[in-house]
Order: structure tokens, then C-alpha cells, then sequence
């Protein structure tokens, strides 16, 4: 396998997820035989969005450009943070928020959405619109409900993950009289979801970083109708089918999914690896210690159509050994595998050239 590295320059340095851009009119408008939306995550959603094109022709490692994508909303302005997934379907590039809070706590409302922008505005002359859907801890309510009805036995929350997310929403939610006040409840796990991708039938598959089951395995949550969330927002999403990553981490070395990609078929690449970065102050990471130590690893998968949730299991594709920090990945029709890599001070593109 030959490995190519390339530094984006972008800021700020958190990017997260790549999706393929498949509008022939912005590769066209660029000379680019090749794009990928990332996402920031240190950014307002209408901020976080970023392309990376490749010049047609040039070698796998060069060529690369990187630049932020003007958008611009009617509501929701200033009012979201934390994107770390991103998808494409129907026409449109899809963000994800989180669902999740700092590392001290608590959950956060602002982290809390779903995004998406017309795929053939990006990188045009004008500003792309972007319409926001405010969640306000819905998806939290939907993804618990899935997980305590499949019966999965889920990773103990620990005391202090209990205090900092959980009992401390709530009380936040009491006392400031919250509109999503009770949508958390005293039983729930947190979530931080990091990987999303669309199923062949519409469903969008949510790839979680954490709660992982017990025996340390990766857990996917499907939404039943994803695009029920842009017509009312207000409204709380519904949840069903559950899998479990059967042969991916353990006991002694959880792992979560940091990244999803599928073409379209149900076959699905996904990175997985640590449940949160040591050494950083992580609550996560004080009730589980075991859970810093992953390395990344690059898997595949197939999700059943027939099967309403369960356990599946997964084929390596790639170890990347001492790495921890990577964030997205996407494969090219050429059968290259492209990955953002979160390095310390710098985002770096690396491309795989699988054989």
C-alpha cells in the first residue's frame, strides 16, 4: 500500500468526517477531478463546513486545495457548535451535531441539530443556504429509547459521567425552565455521535462514539425518517434498528465509531477507535480508563436489509497502528481511501492507496 499526506491549512484545526461531492458543476468550477466536504468542529454550523478538491490529473498526494464554504441561514444563526459528521443524499450535504457536551459536562443544546446544504452550491459565487434543525436533545431522547428497547447491554455509565451529563442537564433544564427540559432523563446514557451515513432506503445511520455495549463493541442507531427533522423540528424523532460491531473492541479496549462511509449499498467502511483522546481531562475517560487506549482502525461491514438490528461483524481494512486521531473517511471510485487525520497543531489529508 502506498500512503500520500497532505496538510489542509485549515482553521480552526478540528475537522472532522469527509463526504464525497459528486456535483459535476463544482469539480467543473475548480478543475478538481475529485471533492470532499469536511466539517469543523470548533465552528457555528453555518461556519463548519469545508471543501477539498484535487486538481484533475495530478499525483494522489498533490494537488490538494482546501478552503471554508460561504453559507447562510434564516434561523439558527450563532446558535450551534460541535459538527462531527456529514453525509450526502437526495441532492444535499448533510451535518451532524454531536449531541454531546464538553468534557467536563454538561450535554449541550447547542450541540444538538442536523444541517444540510444544496451539494451543487457548494463553492459557488453566492452563499449556499443552509437550513438548521435545532434538535434541543430530541435525537438524545430517540437514540436512548432505541438502545434500552434492543436489549443490549451498554457499557456501565460511571459516577462521574452520571453527575457531569446527565443529573447536571437536567437540573440545568429545571431551573432554567428549558423547552427541552425532560427530554433527558435520569436512566439515559450520554451520546457523542461521530459517524452518519444514509442506508440504500432513506435511513440514516448514526455511528456512536460512545455508549459502546458492554463487551466494548461499536453501536450504529438508525432514524426511521430523517427528513422529518427539517419539518418540524419540534417534534421528537423515532429510532429503531440497533447493531453492535460484534468483533471490533473488547472489554479492555472499548472502541467507538469515529467516522461512517457507504456507497450507497449497504456495505459500510467505517473508522473506529478510542471513546474519547487521553490525557485531555475526558469525564468518559475518569469512569473508563481502558477507553483512551484504542488505535484507529478502518473496517467494513454489511448491514442486512431484512434485519431489523443485531450483531454483525466486521472485516479490517487497514491499522493505522500509534494513530488515535482519525476523523473521517472516503473512498474514491479509483479505490483509493481517503482520511482526515486531527493532528496536534494541523489537519492532515492522508490518502491510501489500497490494493
Amino acid at each position: 500500500m502506498a500512503v500520500h499526506e497532505t496538510d489542509l491549512h485549515l482553521e480552526p484545526n478540528e475537522a472532522s468526517d469527509l463526504c464525497p461531492v459528486e456535483a459535476p458543476e463544482v469539480l467543473a468550477r475548480r478543475g478538481w477531478d475529485r471533492a470532499f466536504v469536511t466539517v469543523l468542529d470548533e465552528a457555528h454550523a453555518e461556519d463548519a463546513f469545508a471543501l477539498l478538491g484535487h486538481e484533475a490529473g495530478a499525483e494522489p498526494g498533490d494537488g490538494w486545495h482546501a478552503e471554508r464554504i460561504h453559507l447562510e441561514t434564516a434561523s439558527g444563526a450563532g446558535r450551534t457548535e460541535d459538527a462531527e459528521a456529514c453525509a450526502r443524499r437526495g441532492g444535499h450535504v448533510y451535518a451532524l451535531g454531536s449531541q454531546f457536551g464538553s468534557k467536563a459536562g454538561p450535554l449541550g443544546a447547542s450541540r444538538s441539530w442536523i444541517a444540510r446544504v444544496p451539494e451543487a452550491a457548494l463553492g459557488g459565487d453566492r452563499a449556499a443556504p443552509l437550513e438548521i434543525a435545532r434538535l434541543r436533545f430530541g435525537l438524545h431522547r430517540a437514540v436512548n429509547d432505541a438502545l434500552a428497547r434492543s436489549g443490549i447491554e451498554l457499557i456501565e455509565r460511571g459516577p462521574l459521567t452520571t453527575e457531569r451529563y446527565i443529573d447536571a442537564t437536567i437540573a440545568r433544564g429545571a431551573a432554567k425552565a428549558k423547552r427541552w427540559a425532560g427530554r433527558v432523563t435520569a436512566a439515559d446514557h450520554p451520546i457523542n455521535v461521530e459517524g452518519m451515513e444514509f442506508r440504500a432506503n432513506g435511513r440514516l445511520v448514526l455511528g456512536l462514539r460512545y455508549p459502546v455495549s458492554a463487551g466494548g463493541h461499536p453501536l450504529l442507531v438508525e432514524v426511521d425518517d430523517p427528513e422529518a427533522l427539517f419539518a418540524d423540528p419540534g417534534a421528537v424523532p423515532t429510532c429503531s434498528h440497533v447493531w453492535e460491531l460484534e468483533n471490533a473492541g473488547h472489554r479492555d479496549e472499548p472502541m467507538g465509531i469515529r467516522a461512517l462511509h457507504t456507497e450507497g449499498n449497504d456495505v459500510f467502511d467505517a473508522v473506529i477507535g478510542d471513546l474519547d483522546a487521553a490525557g485531555k481531562g475526558a469525564t468518559i475517560l475518569a469512569d473508563h480508563p481502558a477507553g483512551g487506549r484504542a488505535a484507529s482502525c478502518h473496517v467494513r461491514f454489511s448491514l442486512p436489509l431484512a434485519a431489523g438490528g443485531g450483531a454483525v461483524r466486521v472485516d479490517t481494512v487497514h491499522d493505522f497502528g500509534a494513530i488515535k486521531r482519525v476523523e473521517g473517511i472516503a473512498l474514491a471510485p479509483d479505490g483509493h481511501a481517503h482520511y482526515v487525520i486531527d493532528e496536534e497543531g494541523h489537519v492532515a489529508l492522508r490518502t491510501l492507496l489500497l490494493d
